[in-house]
């Protein structure tokens, strides 16, 4: 069976901070893309405190590694899961 994420409820905006940007926004929760956190302000809020800016996201995105979806009028920012559909399933 593939991994399942289920997020409920808000999560807030005071995320951990490593050092390393692009591994933050790509690790599990709780990074700035999981639930709520993935939302458009929380990400900025988080890449001004990690002194970076938006190009890291966009360079994300055009490497596959995360998805930008809009919901409800706004903006989130998910990392992709990397499980294919055609691998075979296990018992």
């Amino acid at each position: 069976m593939g991994q399942v994420e289920y997020l409920i409820g808000y999560e807030g905006d005071a995320f951990a901070f490593t050092g390393d940007v692009e591994e933050d926004l790509l690790s599990p929760p709780p990074p700035p893309t999981g639930g709520d956190r993935g939302g458009e302000e929380a990400v900025g809020k988080f890449l001004v405190r990690a002194g970076a800016d938006w190009a890291v996201v966009r360079s994300l995105i055009d490497r596959g590694q995360l998805i930008e979806a809009a919901y409800d009028g706004r903006k989130f920012y998910v990392r992709r899961l990397h499980a294919r559909c055609d691998e075979p399933r296990r018992a």
